[in-house]
């Protein structure tokens, strides 16, 4: 029976190379019926937290199978590099990776190194006998998936944004996600990414990757921070998440009925 779509292209990885904005939100929660619920509100990209949110392979998975059937593709955050944790996720049919905390040149090369098939890597081959290649139905996985996985090394620290020019011009690196959060908290100002130093060095860090022809993408915590990021040049946003959207919709509900009720 022929395949009605595509499953090896990877519109969001070709997305970001042409520049065009690929606007995503967070999935910490693991459950499919959530991943399904966010695929409905027209994104481009589900940030799914595998650093943070408690997902298994299985909830990934369940995921990514659950978003399939909408323009909506799956990039997943791993909880640290590990040739085990990537060659899984890439058998299991995930094409886009974000790997936290990378530093230096020498982490990122083992990173490609292992997504990549011989001789450019070590990855072991089983990819049309799993989800990867549709079992089987994708009988040109070996020579598409090199245009089609997506890398992105996280630089988050004080010591990434030192080695960014090296990082940045790893062969086999897609793009970079760059993390205010933790790069704030590494420079000293605790959750503060609007400190002056931090989004200094922000604005630096997209422009740079930038003028190195790479995609970048981060995260924004307000429509100015966004629209500010985009007028820089990123190429892909992650805005909220399923948890704040639960506490801010329980809040301002509540709130809203309360007044109306209570005056």
């Amino acid at each position: 029976m022929p395949m009605v779509k595509d499953y090896l292209k990877n519109n969001f990885k070709h997305g970001i190379e042409a520049g065009k904005l690929q606007y995503g939100v967070g999935q910490e929660i693991a459950s499919a019926e959530v991943a399904e619920i966010l695929a409905t509100s027209n994104i481009d990209w589900l940030f799914v937290d595998g650093e943070h949110g408690s997902h298994s392979l299985q909830d990934i998975f369940a995921i990514a199978r659950a978003v399939a059937a909408y323009d909506v593709h799956p990039v997943v955050r791993i909880p640290e590099a590990g040739t085990g944790i990537i060659k899984q996720l890439l058998d299991g049919g995930i094409q886009s990776f974000i790997v936290p905390k990378v530093e230096t040149a020498e982490e990122t090369e083992n990173i490609v190194y292992w997504a990549r098939y011989a001789p450019r890597g070590n990855r072991g081959f089983g990819a049309t006998a799993v989800r990867a290649g549709r079992y089987g139905r994708h009988a040109d996985y070996l020579e598409r998936e090199v245009d089609e996985i997506c890398i992105l090394p996280q630089i988050e620290s004080r010591r990434g944004l030192e080695n960014l020019d090296a990082i940045v011009k790893v062969d086999g690196v897609t793009g970079i996600f760059l993390g205010p959060i933790d790069l704030s908290v590494d420079m000293g100002h605790v959750l503060d990414i609007f400190h002056p130093e931090v989004a200094d060095a922000m604005d630096y860090m997209i422009k740079r990757i930038r003028e190195l022809g790479k995609p970048v993408g981060t995260i924004a915590l307000t429509p100015e921070q966004a629209k500010h990021f985009a007028d820089l040049g990123v190429s892909f946003l992650a805005l909220g998440s399923d948890t704040s959207f639960l506490v801010s919709g329980a809040d301002n509900t509540l709130s809203t009925f309360r007044k109306a009720i209570e005056g």
